[in-house]
């Protein structure tokens, strides 16, 4: 009878192995699938000391938690980099554009005044000329809107960020309550489950993650605070800036406690607070202070000569709100081409007032909101350029992120993963290993029966 029951524990075991190979064959294609393998251990205290049989401890999954949490590091920093990289492509586009450049523009403008110095009371160059000013004015409100709109979608994925981590906190709160309560039983899918939900997680917000003894696990951003724990899970929140209404601040409030959330909280979320907080918003104090600069020099240098019927303007050139200048820059309404003010004395054909008009274009400027020096076309260039290389870091930075995210799962797949060929050599091992306790079995029941006719 000891045999029987040998050949069936073995049937047993090989059938369980089997289960379990075929499960991680079926699941080989599903991503973050942790493969799994059946524990066994020989079972001792049989007739004439041999032993009794084999016993199946359980199934294992198989998962390092140091490789599992060097995934989760590189994936917040891909999560990091390609929000920079998109964002900085995007901005580069909005000032680099021959349509926006103001260089170009400039270059256009002093070029139609140089043209008119020998007929400045020819009104097809003053037509040519008040052209030359509008399309200065759209081109500064083109980037004003583009850089308007690039706040609108970073605020808006903002929120939507931090409801989407709110979201997921809930979930691996639920997932530990669930785990918490299966015991020493925690379903293999179940961890897996929690695992995906804190890797959707940490492309979001850099974070710090740590077991418990009783298989929990507690989350926090990488500064320290605190997102969960346990079964309780903080809460971000979003709300108008008291110092900038137009633009959101993030706070995260853990049971009574509230923290500040800033760039430093990393991840995707932490990429756009940065790069609002510092390139964008500098971008827009530049375009701001230049469109500013150029309207008040234009304008201080009409105001002080006379038009072409020799009087001195009644209004002036540009006018902008001062709350949104380069947004709002514009010709004034009325202003004709007979209003440009060249002469400075009254007479025909007096292009005294045009001079000084012309010699803006090498006129040095301090633009405090950029650090950037020099006259107005070789500041915007400036500005493009730090764009240009800020965008090329961050591309790189997004490829160098993306590249150890390969690394890293290689690694984590090395362990955790299925190999197809490995599991395949299971197969027929678990097979034949099958077959051969069913063969025990039935020699131990043709033992018995030959007993039996005894």
């Amino acid at each position: 009878m000891s045999m029987l029951n040998i050949g069936m524990s073995g049937l047993n075991a090989s059938m369980a192995a089997l289960n379990s190979t075929s499960n991680n064959v079926a699941n080989a294609m599903v991503p973050g699938y942790s493969r799994q393998q059946v524990m066994m251990s020989s079972v001792g205290g049989g007739i004439y000391g041999s032993g009794a049989g084999v016993q199946v401890d359980g199934v294992r999954r198989i998962s390092d938690q140091y490789e599992v949490a060097q995934l989760w590091n590189t994936t917040s920093q891909v999560g990091f980099t390609q929000v920079q990289s998109s964002y900085y492509g995007q901005v580069e586009q909005i000032f680099g554009s021959k349509g926006n450049s103001i260089s170009f523009g400039l270059d256009q403008l002093f070029a139609s005044l140089n043209s008119a110095m020998e007929q400045p009371s020819d009104v097809a160059y003053r037509q040519g000329i008040l052209s030359e000013f509008k399309a200065m004015g759209q081109r500064f409100n083109s980037i004003s809107q583009g850089l308007d709109s690039q706040l609108s979608q970073i605020e808006g994925q903002i929120g939507a960020s931090a409801k989407e981590i709110n979201t997921q906190l809930e979930t691996i709160a639920q997932f530990n309550k669930e785990i918490q309560r299966a015991g020493d039983n925690v379903p293999a899918g179940l961890l897996d489950a929690r695992d995906a939900a804190i890797d959707d997680l940490s492309k979001l917000v850099d974070i710090n993650v740590t077991h418990d003894s009783n298989g929990m696990v507690n989350i926090s951003l990488a500064q320290g605070q605190p997102l969960l724990s346990g079964t309780t899970s903080a809460k971000f929140n979003v709300s108008p800036d008291p110092n900038n209404p137009a633009i959101s601040k993030v706070t995260l409030q853990f049971g009574e406690a509230h923290f500040p959330v800033d760039e430093t909280t990393g991840g995707s979320l932490g990429a756009m607070l940065d790069y609002r907080d510092n390139s964008l918003l500098e971008s827009k104090a530049f375009i701001d202070e230049m469109a500013v600069t150029f309207a008040e020099e234009f304008n201080a240098i009409l105001a002080n000569g006379t038009d072409l019927n020799g009087n001195t303007p009644s209004q002036d050139l540009f006018t902008y709100d001062p709350n949104n200048p380069a947004g709002s820059l514009r010709v004034t309404d009325g202003f004709t081409a007979d209003m440009l003010a060249f002469g400075q004395d009254g007479t025909p054909g007096d292009n005294s007032n045009l001079k000084e008009l012309i010699e803006l274009a090498n006129k040095s400027f301090s633009f405090g909101s950029a650090g950037i020096e020099g006259s107005m076309g070789d500041a915007y260039a400036a500005m493009v350029g730090q764009l240009g290389s800020a965008s090329r870091q961050a591309q790189m930075s997004e490829e160098t992120a993306m590249a150890l995210q390969m690394e890293a799962q290689a690694q984590w797949a090395s362990t955790s993963g299925v190999n197809m060929d490995e599991e395949a050599v299971n197969l027929v091992v678990y097979q034949h290993s099958y077959q051969a306790n069913a063969k025990v079995i039935a020699a131990a029941d043709q033992l018995f029966q030959t007993i039996l006719n005894i």
